[in-house]
């Protein structure tokens, strides 16, 4: 009985026990499962702390993307005059028109962080405190700029392909359109925001603002005057009756705001990020180091004098000192060290 009993022990234990190879294979799964939890964790930490960046800010400065109510109403007159096909093609060479404003602010570090649609684009009168004229004059003029090289690259598309003219000729007409019409010296056109960053240089900035909106107002005036008198002989004018309301609301409204760019490093090295390393003298402005930035890629700055390396900084701190001052001064000046 002892000996049965003895061996019943003896086989349980053999079950109970796995053996040395199982053993390193249960506790890499656990390791496996262990380091996927923790990934998931920090990724679950990441998008909390977007999720509650994101209202802040909404609350702030609005919503992202909104829409005019003009906007609708110029589409529900396109529905019913069957031109809708066309209308939203005017929407996608105003986006275009857009993107390059944003592409133009993204180079000094300052993005848009609010769209507006209007009937003919929209209207943005850049937030970019303390840049020069000239600065701002290169993001009013990078909006019409690219709509007039896309109408320029369709008629070159002609001229090598004459059939594909049937295709392409009312993205050209928009283009062209939205483009030469930003051009316009009416405040908030983009020709309008040139007209005040010129007028700015020569008698202040508060000054240079109350001519174009004083023209834009006048302009608005002449063009309700000129869609009334159509309209009193019963012709169409709702495009000029949109154009003066256009014109009068929006020389008086901000439509768009630039912020500083802040990347969310933390997400991005969670996926891994390549390094760019980059050399720079220390009299090198904030403006044009933030030149060598590139997405996705991390740049690491070394910074020399007289030939010798100064001091590094990287891609995070350069954001991060941006302002409208810092822009033209050296990165000796802005990170205390001598050049």
């Amino acid at each position: 009985m002892g000996g049965s009993a003895e061996l019943k022990t003896g086989a349980s234990q053999t079950e109970v026990y796995p053996s040395q190879r199982e053993v390193y294979a249960n506790r890499n799964k656990v390791y496996a499962n262990y380091a996927r939890r923790e990934e998931t964790y920090a990724r679950k930490n990441v998008r909390k702390t977007r999720r509650k960046q994101k209202p802040k800010r909404q609350n702030e400065e609005g919503r992202a993307f909104r829409v005019h109510p003009l906007f609708l109403l110029a589409g529900a007159y396109a529905c019913l005059s069957r031109s809708l096909l066309l209308y939203l093609g005017a929407v996608l060479v105003a986006l275009e028109h857009e993107c390059a404003h944003s592409f133009a602010a993204a180079r000094l570090g300052f993005r848009l962080n609010r769209v507006v649609l209007m009937p003919y684009g929209a209207v943005i009168s850049g937030n970019l405190e303390g840049i020069s004229f000239k600065d701002e004059i290169r993001v009013a003029a990078a909006g019409p700029f690219c709509n007039l090289v896309t109408a320029l690259l369709f008629a070159a598309l002609w001229w090598l392909f004459p059939d594909t003219y049937a295709y392409t000729d009312t993205a050209f007409y928009l283009s062209l359109f939205i483009g030469a019409g930003n051009l316009l010296p009416l405040y908030p056109l983009d020709g309008g925001r040139v007209l005040k960053c010129a007028l700015a240089m020569k008698a202040g900035e508060k000054t240079a603002l109350k001519i174009c909106r004083a023209i834009s107002v006048f302009a608005a005036c002449a063009v309700f005057a000129a869609a009334c008198a159509l309209a009193a002989r019963g012709k169409g004018a709702f495009s000029l009756f949109a154009s003066a309301a256009f014109l009068g609301f929006g020389a008086f409204s901000g439509g768009g705001r630039y912020e500083k760019i802040q990347p969310d490093y933390a997400a991005a090295f969670l996926r891994g990020v390549e390094i760019k390393r980059a050399a720079a003298d220390g009299n090198m402005t904030l403006k044009r180091a933030l030149a060598l930035c590139e997405s996705g890629k991390y740049l690491i700055l070394e910074v020399y004098s007289g030939g010798e390396k100064s001091f590094e900084t990287e891609e995070k701190d350069l954001y991060n000192a941006v302002s409208g001052e810092n822009l033209y001064r050296s990165l000796a000046q802005i990170f205390g060290r001598a050049a």
